[in-house]
């Protein structure tokens, strides 16, 4: 039967690991100052546990900060899509043409019956076809990306494939929610300070400084200067909400309570209502994700409440606004 896992999802190259150790450090250090052992422990076991996975532990080995930050949403059904890979993964799809990936040459498919195997061709500087299996498109050069014209050779193929065969060459993740080693990381940091400093009683003076010099001293790549100045400085950028602009650990925009109707669940199944809350929170985009640029970074990434988030759909933060202007004022609801 399927998983749903990721292809290779234990593959790491070695500049993945150091990456992702680099918010191992971020993380350690808030729990070195979050002031009580309850807490500490807390941080860890929700937020703070890292993986070193291509997809994050599927939300069970690394914490929400890994997931929501580093890793692309959980994505199953029968497409390559990965379930769950790291936002840097080279290998990504898209409708058109992107400015920051070059195209693959083309697409084979290897092997017989359950054991078909995707395979990625590209083309190097020296023109020479090189060809990456789905369980090596991790360990590709630099960023590539498969349009629709590539799959059309084997649509009457591929449609025909069942969840396992799917499963077996998830591999590539969505051009949208792609985006640089870098920015992940600063994603990673912003989600951090937020959630310790709202919830685990740590100072933003204290923690502030200590995260931003761990991002100045990396060595991934010492081309790279962070944090970047796109890096949030404020602290109410960090314990807000972005829509309703009240702290991310209470009520949106402070109302009551919403009394939500009980529904039977099965009690040999984990339960995910909690989530479901209009108060808990979500990993939230002021301006959506879009094919043609990567929008994950510092400036754009924040927690905010489940109702804004939903509210907000696929819009901006500009145009959301706008909307409920216009509804208030057609309420008639518009204060004095």
């Amino acid at each position: 039967m399927a998983t749903g896992r990721t292809t290779s999802a234990n593959f790491l190259t070695s500049k993945d690991k150091e990456i992702i150790q680099l918010c191992n450090q971020i993380s350690n250090c808030i729990v070195e100052n979050i002031p009580t052992m309850k807490h500490k422990k807390e941080f860890i076991r929700v937020s703070g546990k890292i993986s070193e996975t291509r997809d994050g532990g599927l939300g069970l080995g690394g914490g929400k900060l890994q997931r929501d930050a580093l890793c692309t949403r959980g994505r199953q059904g029968k497409a390559p899509y990965s379930n769950r890979n790291l936002r840097w993964h080279p290998l990504v799809v898209a409708e058109t043409p992107i400015p920051f990936a070059k195209e693959i040459d083309h697409i084979e498919i290897e092997g017989e019956n359950d054991a078909q195997t995707l395979i990625f061709v590209i083309r190097d500087n020296d023109e020479r076809l090189i060809k990456y299996p789905s369980e090596k498109v991790h360990e590709l050069p630099e960023r590539y990306v498969v349009l629709p014209k590539h799959w059309i050779d084997h649509i009457n193929t591929l449609k025909y494939w069942n969840d396992t065969q799917w499963t077996q060459n998830s591999c590539v993740i969505t051009a949208f929610e792609a985006c640089e080693w870098q920015h992940a990381v600063e994603s990673y940091a912003v989600l951090a300070i937020s959630v310790a400093v709202v919830f685990y009683g740590v100072s933003f003076r204290t923690i502030y400084p200590k995260v931003t010099e761990i991002l100045r001293n990396q060595n991934i790549d010492r081309n790279i200067s962070l944090p970047s100045r796109i890096f949030p400085t404020s602290e109410i950028d960090f314990i807000s909400c972005p829509l309703c602009k009240t702290s991310i650990a209470g009520n949106p925009s402070n109302l009551d309570d919403r009394e939500r109707i009980s529904v039977w669940q099965p009690a040999w199944r984990s339960t995910k209502r909690r989530e479901g809350e209009d108060s808990s929170i979500q990993i939230m985009h002021i301006s959506p994700l879009v094919e043609s640029e990567q929008r994950h970074n510092a400036k754009n990434v924040r927690y905010g409440h489940r109702w804004c988030n939903v509210a907000m759909t696929d819009h901006s933060l500009d145009e959301t606004l706008d909307f409920m202007e216009y509804i208030v004022k057609a309420h008639n609801r518009c204060r004095k």
